[in-house]
């Protein structure tokens, strides 16, 4: 990866985040210096519109190739918007999306069953913060909604703040499961769910600020409009899940290992683990390869999200057993 430290210009160029959607329209309400970073020549999907730095907003090729656009910036491989180019929109991320929402809430149904099982409140919220990111991702990342509109730009902003909270339940469901204060309690739940929130609300005007351009805080620098630069964003959507993932795990298999002297939970931990960085690596490196064999069809989501799943319910049987040995 090329880019300095808290740049998503390559990053944007290879998979479809949702930080994506806010760079697009923050550059898309700038200067006509950034159409050459949003439509570049040298992708394979712009080259067709022959923006340059002649070029003006109001152009018709420009217009085209922003409704054209699809999830991602300036990506050599993109899935258009929905019926433009024939694109039906990431089909194969929508159904995985669904079924990601449909077996979380089976879970959270059958968590809900087991009254007396350590963490269950705490589990419910994870499994619930994953379902409003499946269904939240069919929006945000499957070319369904125009890019450079401030419907998308929201709801991505909205996607992005919901993911860096999760990973904040994820890694609270960790420390709850120490028994430093007790599950299911006020004295659990509270400081989860405050905690939750001070992640969510400024992350959520941070992904605000830089999609609407509301102040120049987290403005692209125009002297360089080929670098997304904001380490802010970087850190919370990018560094922080990673640690908040390790940190879970090092946790659960501390507990699990060699408090509750059990093998089966580990081994389900280590494998959601496992599964969740395979899911990251696909998504990033595969995705570009991916849309170009399918034909601008597909991309790396859709793989991401079944890993996901996958990893999901790893740790939702890793709950079962351990959660079976603290009773």
């Amino acid at each position: 990866m090329p880019d300095d430290f808290g740049d998503f210009h390559w990053i944007c160029q290879h998979a479809p985040l949702p930080q994506c959607n806010l760079f697009f329209n923050q550059l898309w309400n700038r200067d006509s210096e950034f159409l050459t970073t949003l439509f570049p020549t040298s992708s394979d999907f712009y080259n067709q519109y022959d923006v340059d730095v002649q070029s003006s907003r109001d152009d018709a090729n420009v217009m085209t190739a922003r409704r054209d656009s699809g999830t991602g910036l300036g990506a050599n491989c993109e899935i258009p918007w929905v019926s433009h180019r024939g694109s039906i929109g990431d089909v194969a991320l929508v159904v995985l999306s669904a079924v990601a929402l449909i077996v979380t809430v089976v879970l959270i149904s059958l968590a809900s069953r087991r009254r007396a099982a350590v963490g269950r409140v705490e589990l419910r919220l994870l499994l619930g913060g994953f379902a409003l990111h499946s269904a939240l991702q069919i929006i945000t990342m499957s070319s369904l909604l125009e890019q450079g509109t401030t419907a998308l730009t929201v709801l991505s902003a909205i996607h992005i703040a919901l993911i860096v909270s999760f990973f904040w339940v994820l890694l609270g469901n960790a420390i709850v499961a120490t028994q430093v204060v007790e599950d299911g309690t006020p004295a659990a739940v509270v400081p989860l769910c405050v905690i939750a929130a001070l992640f969510f609300a400024p992350t959520l005007y941070i992904a605000l600020d830089i999609g609407l351009h509301w102040t120049e805080t987290f403005r692209i620098d125009s002297s360089d409009p080929s670098s997304l630069r904001s380490i802010t964003l970087f850190v919370l959507t990018l560094i922080w899940p990673a640690f908040a993932a390790v940190a879970n795990l090092g946790i659960m298999l501390f507990i699990v290992s060699y408090k509750l002297r059990e093998v089966k939970p580990a081994i389900f931990y280590v494998v959601a683990f496992a599964m969740f960085v395979g899911g990251q690596v696909i998504f990033f490196l595969a995705s570009q390869p991916l849309c170009d064999a399918s034909n601008q069809k597909v991309n790396g989501a859709f793989l991401t999200t079944f890993l996901n799943i996958g990893a999901i319910g790893m740790i939702y049987l890793a709950w079962l057993m351990s959660g079976a040995s603290f009773g």
